[in-house]
């Protein structure tokens, strides 16, 4: 990516980068983790296996520290899942992150 489009990326979601702890894990971290992708009206949803719940919960705490304006939720039930709100063009921007990894498959 591009530092022009990390910029465009960055004003579109409304995050204040400086706010983020710099220790903390990124998308990086969590792809080898991620077990399916789905979006939703107003959501995008991310399957995660069980043992990157660490690793989640720290980088759900950073990009809400972060990116205030987006709902950053973990669901626990059977599965480990983010479920990420925010407006279509901010859930775009996202997805695209997640979404162009060679492990990760959609799910409806």
């Amino acid at each position: 990516m591009t530092a022009e489009r990390r910029e465009e990326i960055i004003e579109l979601l409304g995050c204040d980068i400086g706010s983020r702890p710099l220790a903390a894990p990124g998308v990086g971290q969590l792809i080898p983790h991620v077990r399916g992708i789905a979006r939703t009206s107003g959501a995008l949803l991310i399957e995660f296996d069980q043992q990157s719940a660490q690793t989640l919960e720290a980088f759900v705490e950073a990009e809400r520290r972060c990116c205030k304006g987006i709902g950053w939720d973990i669901e626990r039930g059977p599965g480990l899942r983010l479920r990420i709100s925010a407006s279509d063009g901010q859930l775009k921007a996202i997805e695209s992150r997640w979404n162009h990894q060679p492990n990760i498959e959609s799910y409806r």
